[in-house]
């Protein structure tokens, strides 16, 4: 315990140069914060779990750039009309649904709509899509604190990895995140069958068993739920972005998170 202590100290120090700062904007971004740095210090083992999409990372980028390659590739030339609407789209307009979000610039032709859920599929879980990801505002900043302050980091996501492995790693460094070093761990799906919220209560066993959670973090209520259910003491955070249909009620004592800013 005490080599591990010193030898994850070391690698804190080593990386001292990431920028820290005290959060002003959201106190329980502060919170976590400081009950990570304490458990740090008494050896508690501390973890935050984070998910990807959606939390740390805004895919919608990826949609939008997918559609964008659809448009030029499949319906300049044949359907231009809709091929502008396309065009048009700015990641504002992304919505969770394929569907919906073509009804937001009024594509509603049914060949249409199928053919770019097909294009679309065949592309956003694929690696080499991945890196159109954006990290949402704030979040790298946040997890490089944490992780200088003690934390472990845990990517806990509901990607497979046989499709997104690679791409996954590549996207989480390239944007500044603790990845592939003591302290950090990448979790995915198996297999791509696996319901999200299934896999993410099969791993609370591991991770309960590791260390003290601290935090968990997600965009998705299901998700959320499964942690309160799971961790009793941690603050399990929602973090506001789009999500599936018909969510779950809220279990009690989920805080809600904004931004990172």
């Amino acid at each position: 315990m005490v080599c591990n202590f010193i030898t994850r100290l070391f690698v804190l120090i080593a990386i001292s140069s990431w920028s820290t700062f005290a959060f002003a904007k959201d106190p329980i971004l502060d919170q976590i914060l400081n009950d990570s740095r304490a458990a740090f210090t008494k050896q508690e083992r501390p973890m935050v779990v984070f998910d990807i999409d959606g939390t740390l990372l805004d895919n919608r980028s990826r949609t939008l750039f997918i559609l964008r390659e659809y448009s030029d590739k499949e319906l300049r030339k044949v359907r231009p009309d809709e091929a502008q609407k396309l065009g048009a789209l700015s990641q504002l307009n992304i919505r969770y649904s394929l569907p919906e979000t073509l009804l937001a610039v009024n594509i509603t032709d049914e060949a249409i709509v199928n053919n770019a859920a097909i294009f679309w599929s065949q592309r956003f879980f694929a690696d080499a899509y991945l890196k159109y990801d954006t990290s949402t505002p704030g979040s790298v900043n946040f997890v490089r604190t944490l992780y200088t302050q003690g934390a472990r980091i845990i990517y806990l996501t509901g990607r497979d990895q046989p499709r997104q492995l690679i791409g996954t790693v590549q996207t989480l460094r390239d944007n500044g995140f603790p990845i592939g070093i003591q302290g950090t761990e990448l979790i995915m799906k198996p297999t791509m069958q696996t319901q999200d919220a299934v896999f993410k209560q099969q791993v609370t066993n591991y991770i309960r068993h590791y260390g003290k959670l601290i935090a968990a973090f997600d965009n998705e209520p299901s998700n959320t739920n499964v942690y309160r259910r799971a961790f009793e003491s941690a603050k399990i955070i929602i973090y506001d972005a789009p999500h599936s249909g018909n969510p779950p009620p809220l279990l009690p004592n989920i805080m809600p998170l904004k931004s990172f800013e």
